[in-house]
């Protein structure tokens, strides 16, 4: 997954929550850079997992949709006599 662009604000926000949790988790504060590392790190190894899962979710729907859909052309048939 390639070109993936975060909102600034939301990127910051993520950014605090992580020196957050860091220092809740183990009361060492870390830096902006360290922070950036992490965030860095965790983006490369899961955002794909996440956006695979996202696009198998909205395949699933779309499925259920497109039966429902397919069932609702088989009833707008007339009979053939």
């Amino acid at each position: 997954m390639t070109g993936f662009k975060m909102d600034p604000a939301e990127k910051q926000q993520i950014l605090r929550e992580i020196q957050q949790f860091v220092w809740e988790q183990t009361g060492e504060e870390i830096g902006v850079i360290a922070t950036q590392v992490y965030f860095d790190f965790f983006q490369e190894k899961l955002a794909a997992h996440y956006y695979n899962k996202g696009i198998e979710d909205a395949k699933k729907i779309w499925e259920g949709q497109n039966a429902r859909l397919e069932e609702e052309w088989y009833a707008l048939e007339n009979p053939v006599k």
